[in-house]
């Protein structure tokens, strides 16, 4: 379809429009699902669940000791790095701070503080893993002192006991 407007013309398609408008309708229907989703509540079987929590609560602590040994290995190889670089500049300034000394005038002594600095602090930045295995046995003893057969969970404590998503799995990488 071609429409005038003054001295432009602009090319559309029906197709387009259709697809702009599918796709919109297919957003909405999906959010609408998401909402539904997280307001369901999820009848499970109580010792299931319980089985489900303890083989993740030990598939988690094999990956925090994992996460550990990597933590260690990869830290002290930084810190032995910051080590080297802090050794280079403290050299470095030394040199320099020696040289000066050895120059200084009257006038260098009247502006001079009390104190040198050869170098300044050394830090070494690493996230480190963390357990969260207190989470997962509050969780399995509530299960397990729970007197139903079956047990009602919302949506996000499904993902969390049952798929094993909760909101620090992103930050907790072997």
């Amino acid at each position: 379809m071609v429409v005038g407007f003054g001295r432009h013309v602009v090319v559309t398609t029906n197709v387009v429009v259709q697809v702009s408008k599918q796709k919109k309708k297919e957003n909405n229907m999906a959010r609408m699902a998401q909402r539904d989703q997280e307001n369901r509540i999820t009848e499970v079987n109580r010792e299931k669940l319980v089985a489900i929590l303890k083989r993740n609560r030990d598939d988690h602590l094999c990956e925090y000791r994992e996460a550990m040994e990597g933590y260690k290995s990869v830290l002290s190889a930084k810190i032995d790095d910051a080590f080297e670089n802090a050794k280079k500049t403290l050299e470095v300034r030394y040199s320099k701070t020696k040289a000066r000394v050895e120059k200084f005038t009257d006038a260098d002594i009247a502006n001079q503080q009390d104190y040198f600095t050869l170098i300044d602090s050394i830090t070494v930045e690493m996230k480190v893993p963390r357990s969260y295995h207190k989470q997962y046995d509050a969780a399995i003893a509530m299960a397990e002192w729970d007197v139903r057969e079956t047990l009602e969970l919302s949506h996000a404590e499904f993902t969390c006991f049952v798929q094993n998503e909760w909101d620090w799995s992103s930050g907790f990488d072997v």
